[in-house]
This record gives structure tokens, sequence and C-alpha cells, in this order.
């Protein structure tokens, strides 16, 4: 389907919103948002009446970049577990130094990951994050489910043929899967490592709720106290745990910061006798930005070979540690600093080790005294610069008093990784801001391919 035929699908699926079919699709919607707490602070995240719709083209190039990108971080994120010398040239926190003898030499952790890209005006997806740890997955699911019963779907599909990626449904097997790799059969007894914060207590309970629904039993545990390792058993109480894994920063810093090398928790990841969801060593590792950092600057001096190196190129803008020194930049070496420093208009400051959206300087956004202190700061921290994606408002239907009004929003398209390494299903977040987040206050609307009948 050509891009003209995906406008033409737009158009038919908005003029179905009208009458009895819009009231009952916006009353599905916002039903099924609370019933399922699909939710961020208590705030309803389902805002836009239509799903994002690719051609199976665009899915497929999609499916592609997503493939490179992650690979690339995962070959990275492993140089980094043994290689002292390049992980320190990643600026990292600290923790590192005592996670990389726990697991970091442990092959197959990984589980579920999400890369966080936006398709610029050329229809290229540009990917700018990872997350080792990612939210979305379940209330996507959710969402998608409403949509594909909602009247305006049903509707549409008489037409079009459409297909949602999964995105929840490849939790538990990809959980089992790991699992397995211990010598255990069926899905692992979990354990959350919290309390949550106070912005992940929504997704604490959806993701509770999913898991033990499916048959993953799992405990949340709110203190470094409540575990004991014996006989190459970990537990808390009578319960045995089999993996480990947290939805907060607030959960993950209690596990880092307060379980040392000699607790039953570190003990037993240690010994395999567990497993950290995604790897203790390799998440703390992947959440750094400065990773985007040293894969941009490794294509541009062609580490990876001619065809990986333009790829990672196409997908990935130039991003760099901000550091003095100087660095190739279209096709000739710049000083650094005095470069970003004269084109903010282009770029983005982050700090490396922050998420949210915290932080996040727009240079086109700010004035010329703010990014100069900024600058400043990111040069005494740990920051990465990176260069702007053009982004594309689109208009997307609402509901206002009866009426479809439409709004003009941004959107990005964040690609789930699976155990092993296969990209499958979408967070899509929409937002008025060029900061889409759902802290930011952005909403949430599933992706489906759809194909002309």
């Amino acid at each position: 389907m050509a891009r003209a035929p995906l406008s033409d699908a737009i158009a038919f699926y908005d003029d179905l919103l009208k009458g009895d079919v819009l009231r009952r699709t916006e009353e599905l919607l916002q039903r099924t948002s609370e019933a399922k707490r699909i939710t961020y602070g208590g705030r309803v995240l389902a805002h836009a009446l239509r799903p994002h719709f690719v051609t199976p083209e665009a899915h497929a190039e999609l499916q592609r970049a997503a493939s490179v990108v992650g690979q690339a971080l995962e070959e990275v994120a492993a140089r980094a577990a043994t290689d002292a010398a390049f992980r320190e040239s990643l600026h990292p926190q600290g923790w590192e130094e005592l996670l990389a003898p726990v697991d970091g030499g442990r092959p197959g952790l990984a589980t579920i990951g999400r890369l966080d890209g936006f398709v610029g005006p050329d229809g290229v997806i540009r990917f700018i994050e990872y997350n080792p740890d990612p939210g979305g997955p379940i209330n996507s699911h959710h969402l998608g489910q409403a949509f594909d019963v909602s009247p305006a779907m049903e509707a549409f599909a008489k037409r079009y043929d459409v297909v949602r990626p999964a995105t929840a449904p490849h939790l538990i097997p990809s959980l089992t899967a790991l699992n397995a790799r211990a010598g255990r059969s069926g899905p692992p007894n979990l354990a959350l490592f919290g309390p949550p914060g106070p912005d992940d207590s929504d997704e604490e309970a959806v993701y509770r709720d999913y898991l033990e629904a499916n048959g993953c039993p799992l405990r949340i545990v709110t203190s470094e106290d409540d575990w004991t390792y014996a006989n190459g058993v970990l537990r808390v109480g009578d319960f045995r745990v089999d993996v480990i894994t947290f939805i907060s920063s607030v959960g993950f810093g209690g596990l880092v910061v307060g379980c040392g090398p000699d607790h039953p928790v570190m003990r037993a990841l240690t010994d395999g006798a567990a497993n950290f969801m995604n790897g203790l060593f390799r998440s703390t590792m992947l959440r750094s930005k400065t990773l985007f950092a040293a894969l941009s600057r490794m294509a541009d001096e062609g580490a990876f070979g001619p065809e990986r190196d333009a790829l990672l190129k196409k997908h990935i803008p130039w991003t760099r540690m901000v550091r003095e020194g100087m660095t190739p930049r279209d096709g000739a070496r710049v000083d650094l600093v005095s470069y970003v420093a004269a084109h903010r208009e282009h770029l983005v400051l982050k700090p490396a080790f922050d998420y949210g959206g915290r932080g996040v300087t727009l240079g086109w956004q700010t004035d010329a005294d703010t990014w100069s202190a900024t600058l400043k700061q990111a040069l005494e921290e740990t920051w990465v610069v990176q260069e702007r994606i053009p982004l594309v408002k689109t208009a997307w239907p609402v509901l206002d008093g009866g009426q479809v009004r439409y709004e003009e929003w941004h959107s990005d398209l964040n690609p789930f990784l699976w155990n092993d390494g296969r990209p499958e299903g979408f967070l899509v977040r929409l937002s008025s801001s060029a900061m889409l987040n759902l802290a930011q206050g952005g909403s949430l609307t599933p992706l489906v391919i759809v194909r002309e009948r």
C-alpha cells in the first residue's frame, strides 16, 4: 500500500467516526481504560480515536531497523562486560564494576526491551534511546484489544485487512524461555523488587494482574531483609524466587544500593540460582544513553563493516558524549564543544542516566543563555548531545462535546524486542509536545498494519 492509499485508509476510517459508531467506540475505549488501568498517575492514556496505521512495507522496514540497532547495542553491552577499558570509556556510574561479576558474562538474560524512535519527514525511523526494562507492553495490548472490537474498527475491517502486532502475549513465553535456561520448566516465580515510585504504581498493578492471570506467580518485595538463600534456592518467606525484576527506579536503586555482594539476592544471581530479568549488569549498561554515543562514533569510524555502519548511521542520529575534543561530523573533524555551542537549533542535550524526559534540553526551544548554561553542566557531568530528528505533526481524531475534533500531535514508534532479539509489537505515544513521554502528558494508541482488500 503506497502513501496515497494509506491516506485513503485514514480518511475512510475517520469518516466512520460519526453517530452511534463514534459514541460506542469512544465509550468502549474509556471503559476499557478504566477497567484495565490504562492510566499514568491516574490519568487515562486513551485519547485518540484512531490507531496508528502503517503499511506492510513500512512495518517490515521498522522491523529491519530495530533488528540492526538492537543487535549492535547487545554487542556493545556484551563487550562492556568483559573489557574494562571499553566499559570505562562509556563513563559508567560506578555500580557497573560491582555488577559485572554478578551476571555480566551470562548470555541469554534478555527478555524484553524497547527501542524508542521517531519517523521523520523522509519516512526513516531513527532511534534515540533503549529501555532495557520497559513499560507499556500490557497497556498497549489492552488498548489494542479494545480497538479490535470497537464499532469503528469492525466497520473499517470490512474494507481493509488489519493486523495488530502482539505485545503482552510475548511476555510469558519469553519469561518461560528465561526460566528454561536455568533448567526449570514453565513460567518462573517472579519477584518484583519495590516499592514502585509514584509514577509507576499504575504500571506495577497492570503487570501484577497480567502475570498472575497468565500463570506467573509473583511477590512484591519492599525490603532488602526479606530474602534467604540456602541450598541453591532463593526465597522471600516461603516463596521460591526464580526471576527478579523491578518496575521503577526506586526498586532498582533499592536492589543495587541496598544489596551488597554478600546479600542473598546477589549471591543467588552470581551462582545462577536465580536470574535478573534482562540481566542486572546488562540493564544497568543499556539504560545509559552513552551507548548510543558509542554506536554513533563507532559507526562513523567503520567499526561494524560498511553495510552495518551505513544502517546504523541511517537509523541512529549523530550522538556524542559531551567532552572536550575533536570528533567526526558531516565528513569533517570539528571541535565538539564549539560545534555544540554554535548549533543549538539542530541539537538536543540529555543527561546520560536520567529517564522520563527529565533534563532533556531541546536546542530549538531553548534560548542561547540557557543552552550555554546547560552545555557547561553537561561538561561537568555525564551527558550526550544528539542530532535533532525533524518531527512531523499529524491530525488525530478526539471526541469533543459529542463531535469529532482533530488535534495536531507528534507520534513516536517504539518497537519491543523479545528474548531472541526479535522485534514484535510497538508502544506508540502521542503528544502535542516534542517530548513524547507519558510523564510529560503523552497518551497511547496501538499500531495496526493495514492492507486494502
